[in-house]
């Protein structure tokens, strides 16, 4: 499949039907501009819940209509939730068929609102049982941003968290960093959420940044390519601001 639109398109699909699904769509209304420029287009599907398996094989079926063109860096991206100890011996085969169908799963451990989480300093970075645990801490912070308690479906949750999303994205990777350095696998490892990682596909990092994916990143309308690997800083170009892009 050929098209005119020189945009790479992204598929983000939710693990259930509010919450991430409504974040989605206010980070792409935001951040309209810096998506135009970086020749990103955004679609963002609802999940239905269930099982790990039973939300990639909807994941599949999304994916499936949006017809992603992988010659022309087309993505599909799932957001997953490691949850209790409860779903851990689902992640496995579920992997192994998002994998198979070219379905990338960016987790967040135990659940989406640790990302949410990672919005405010000094959080705590201990072990937490499930999702129920990260909203209780999740609501000490909350009247900061709202009035009232966080509600999974607040289809403003991206407007009411958006000034601190550089805190989010630093914070996000520091507990990787940190887990790496535990000899722990980033990805998965309670608490953490690699949502940041996500975001830096999409957008972009500034330079003067640290680097969130190891990888060979672009300059956006430059031409030098620079190797980076996880936690390095980001160059400035001839001493001027940049924002570096990912390259596939």
């Amino acid at each position: 499949m050929s098209r005119s639109n020189p945009k790479r398109r992204i598929l983000i699909v939710g693990e259930g039907r509010e919450t991430e699904y409504n974040y989605f769509v206010g980070f792409r209304n935001s951040f309209e501009s810096e998506l135009d420029a970086a020749s990103v287009s955004i679609t963002v599907r609802r999940g239905r819940g269930g099982d790990a398996r039973s939300i990639v094989k909807t994941a599949i079926a999304e994916a499936r209509k949006f017809e992603p063109n992988r010659k022309l860096g087309d993505q599909v991206f799932l957001l997953l939730d490691t949850e209790g100890d409860g779903r851990a011996p689902e992640l496995h085969a579920a992997e192994v068929l998002a994998k198979k169908n070219d379905i990338e799963i960016v987790y967040s451990s135990p659940a989406f609102e640790y990302w949410f989480l990672c919005h405010f300093a000094n959080i705590p970075r201990g072990y937490f049982n499930d999702c129920s645990a990260v909203i209780t801490e999740l609501n000490k912070h909350w009247k900061s941003v709202c009035k009232s308690e966080y509600d999974k479906a607040d289809i403003g949750v991206f407007d009411r968290l958006s000034s601190r999303l550089h805190t989010a994205r630093s914070q996000a990777l520091e507990i990787d960093l940190a887990n790496l350095r535990n000899g722990n696998v980033a990805a998965k490892s309670n608490p953490s959420s690699q949502v940041y990682e996500l975001i830096a596909r999409l957008i972009g990092v500034q330079s003067n940044e640290r680097c969130p994916i190891g990888g060979n990143w672009k300059p956006l309308g430059g031409t030098s390519i620079s190797s980076c690997s996880k936690g390095d800083l980001l160059t400035h170009i001839n001493g001027e601001i940049v924002v570096w892009q990912l390259l596939a």
